[in-house]
């Protein structure tokens, strides 16, 4: 696969919503959808908190720790970079650095979080809960999704939800790749 960030095709739609109420949940129901309907798919997640991307006393986290600017891990099969940012804005990271890190060849990349970037996007809003202005300052609005009480301590989705949030992500996700779905023939479809 290439790399190196974003291309025109490249559909990029947020999910926001607060801490716990199931955005993570989400991606990982929508993520086996999209690809179903021939769609690869991609994800950007911001850490707010941080993250720890390798694990102490590795090779790989030795040489980062000693000053590399970059580390590439490689295996058979996965491969992780390990960068160094600098002079992230006062907002958070910048979604493009996210996007610059996948592969070229992706149709949509789903980013969870990154409430400040001006992509469009879906608000989840927990039980009594309203959309925060954050979530709606940046990008186009493609719809609040009221989220349902969480089953087991985990935040619950129907089928039917995930498929219709599926189906609106196709439709967004072909316009912003100039109306052609995936696997069409862009002759054919001028034609139409």
């Amino acid at each position: 696969m290439a790399q190196g960030g974003p291309r025109a095709s490249r559909a990029v739609i947020g999910i926001v919503g607060s801490s716990g109420v199931g955005k993570t949940t989400l991606l990982e129901r929508l993520l086996p959808s999209l690809e179903a309907r021939g769609f690869a798919v991609g994800a950007a997640k911001h850490a707010s908190h941080g993250f720890l991307a390798d694990r102490p006393g590795k090779d790989s986290h030795r040489l980062y720790e000693a000053g590399a600017r970059a580390v590439a891990l490689i295996s058979s099969e996965q491969v992780a970079t390990f960068r160094r940012l600098e002079g992230s804005p006062p907002r958070g990271p910048a979604l493009a650095e996210a996007l610059a890190a996948l592969p070229a060849d992706l149709d949509i990349v789903l980013a969870e979080g990154f409430a400040w970037e001006p992509v469009p996007r879906f608000i989840l809003v927990g039980p009594d809960e309203a959309a925060r202005s954050e979530h709606l300052e940046c990008g186009e609005v493609l719809g609040i999704v009221p989220m349902p009480p969480p089953l087991d301590a985990k935040p619950f989705i129907s089928d039917a939800t995930v498929e219709a949030l599926a189906d609106r992500i196709v439709e967004t996700s072909n316009a912003m790749r100039g109306g052609c779905a995936v696997g069409a023939d862009p002759q054919g479809a001028q034609e139409a």
